[in-house]
């Protein structure tokens, strides 16, 4: 019964918070950017992404993407060799006004349903979550990617926007803390047993990371059907220095992303996440 409480609590939080379009916010110095896929059929996602969540098909440089309010997802033709599902990443979380019309929506259209966590090794019951109780729901879209509905209870709230980005680990109260010292996010109130989130400077609620003990060990991202999450930062190349003056190196030095027009670098947290830092997204049309 405390659990429940705790995350009917926790459901509360999410919903009455404002939601800030990341990507729009010029001012902080760090906001998600993009999520980068592997995707087996561009057509396919785009079917997903555009005619059914409501994303604006575009391109990026040469790559095609799909933009919301906030976000871009950048699209790789590229068979991934898993879902989000095994992986360190657990899903993207975007907020709509209406939770139920829109999974009703994505359900009608040939998608499923899934549950917020997994259930432990040996179980077949999924633990409880705040997705549990009316204002969430959980989708898996082509290839296995993971997406999170949450209630946008905003004033003129748009159709849909990104809201969130969600991790899972073992380890997650260390993943957090990584994530905190990379990016220089603050902790979040609010901690469970099961349950974490740090803040983005400027932005506010914006990474969520789940306790999960699978039964078999959760790998990184790098091939799997979302690769990477990308970060925007201000003044990327100073921010690289900051990055290795803490002892975080970078497995891609900084550069400028030929495919993307903008400058990029990336990293890989301790678990095997690939992050991608770039500077210029927000600079688009």
């Amino acid at each position: 019964m405390k659990r429940i409480l705790i995350a009917i609590a926790l459901a509360a939080a999410v919903v009455v918070r404002p939601v800030v379009a990341q990507l729009d916010n010029k001012q902080a110095p760090i906001v998600i950017g993009h999520y980068h896929l592997h995707v087996t059929s561009v057509d396919a996602h785009k079917k997903f992404w555009v005619d059914t969540l409501g994303g604006t098909a575009t391109k990026i440089g040469s790559v095609d993407a799909v933009r919301f309010p906030g976000v871009l997802l950048l699209l790789t033709p590229q068979k991934p060799t898993g879902p989000t599902k095994g992986t360190t990443f657990d899903h993207i979380g975007f907020a709509v006004p209406d939770v139920p019309a829109t999974t009703t929506k994505v359900v009608a259209n040939g998608y499923q349903l899934t549950v917020g966590r997994e259930p432990p090794p040996g179980q077949t019951a999924s633990p409880p979550t705040a997705g549990n109780y009316g204002r969430f729901s959980y989708l898996v879209g082509p290839d296995g990617v993971k997406v999170e509905l949450v209630t946008n209870t905003e004033a003129n709230a748009p159709p849909i926007m990104h809201h969130h980005v969600h991790f899972t680990n073992k380890p997650f109260v260390e993943m957090q803390q990584w994530f905190m010292k990379a990016f220089n996010a603050t902790l979040r109130p609010g901690q469970t047993d099961f349950f974490i989130g740090a803040d983005l400077v400027g932005v506010g609620y914006s990474l969520n990371f789940f306790h999960w003990e699978p039964a078999a060990d959760l790998v990184g991202t790098k091939g799997r059907a979302v690769d990477h999450v990308g970060f925007e930062v201000k003044n990327l190349e100073a921010f690289c220095k900051e990055l290795e003056a803490k002892g975080i190196k970078l497995t891609e030095k900084y550069h400028r992303d030929k495919s993307l027009n903008i400058a990029s670098a990336t990293i890989t947290d301790p678990y095997g996440t690939v992050l991608e830092l770039t500077e210029g997204l927000r600079q688009l049309p």
